[in-house]
């Protein structure tokens, strides 16, 4: 192999781990369509990864995540006990108070994956959710915040992705005015009611680490009971409110000085 050629396979190592990390796990053929390659080079390419332990497999969905021997290499691996820790305490009182569940949501290839939720603290007749369930990701309020919210190379990856997508629930992908409106609209604002307008609705905001989107808040809704204005209005703030102080807690590098 002359230098060229591995200079070029080290880049598309370091292009997979990044996709892998914003996008939490891949498959095989996602990552061939993130990163314009044959099917067969990017299972290399991901082999190479999982032989060097950088990257494990799960043996029953086939998809392929980061391990902790990224810490060897940088911050990009992220310890998510934070989830636990720091926002279920503040998600579960804030329900308690408002009466509509709230959800944590993170990106898992195509499909935005349940992380927390805190259904089990309602007494509202909606469609009980379970940590770990996925929605696509160009549907949901939380894909559309998360894409808004990845730096412009990662989000052109995964419009790419979901362009190619065979689940029919990423139809709206190919609808390019009406994804990128949606896009732009959230980053503008900060938040967004995704693109499935159906009996039961969620907004999304943002959670950050550095700039970085590293997950997302949402707070499910009624359409009978709450209108986008109402939501706008009376939780949207709360809502930033809440991500914020989960980020000052969860992420903040540096302690407050002693007084």
């Amino acid at each position: 192999m002359d230098a060229d050629q591995e200079l070029k396979s080290l880049k598309r190592g370091l292009k997979a781990m990044i996709l892998i990390n914003a996008q939490g796990s891949l498959a095989i053929s996602e990552l061939s369509r993130g990163l314009d390659l044959p099917r067969t080079t990017a299972e290399r390419v991901l082999m190479t990864l999982l032989a060097e332990g950088f990257v494990d497999r799960d043996p029953q969905t086939k998809r392929f995540y980061l391990t902790d021997r990224v810490r060897a290499l940088s911050g990009g691996y992220s310890d998510d006990s934070w989830i636990a820790h720091v926002a279920a305490p503040m998600l579960f009182e804030t329900t308690r108070e408002i009466g509509w569940p709230l959800c944590i949501a993170t990106a898992a290839g195509e499909y935005m994956r349940l992380r927390l939720t805190t259904d089990p603290v309602t007494s509202l007749s909606l469609h009980r959710r379970h940590i770990g369930s996925e929605i696509a990701m160009a549907v949901s309020s939380s894909g559309i915040v998360h894409l808004a919210f990845l730096d412009a190379e990662q989000r052109d990856i995964m419009l790419r992705i979901l362009r190619d997508s065979d689940d029919p629930a990423q139809e709206p992908a190919r609808e390019e005015h009406r994804l990128t409106y949606a896009i732009d609209q959230a980053r503008e604002h900060g938040y967004s009611f995704g693109l499935d307008l159906g009996r039961e609705r969620s907004v999304s905001v943002p959670i950050l680490d550095q700039g970085r989107v590293k997950a997302v808040l949402l707070m499910v809704f009624m359409a009978r009971g709450l209108t986008h204005e109402q939501v706008i209005k009376e939780f949207v703030p709360r809502l930033k409110c809440m991500a914020a102080e989960i980020e000052r807690l969860a992420f903040q590098k540096d302690p407050m000085p002693m007084l």
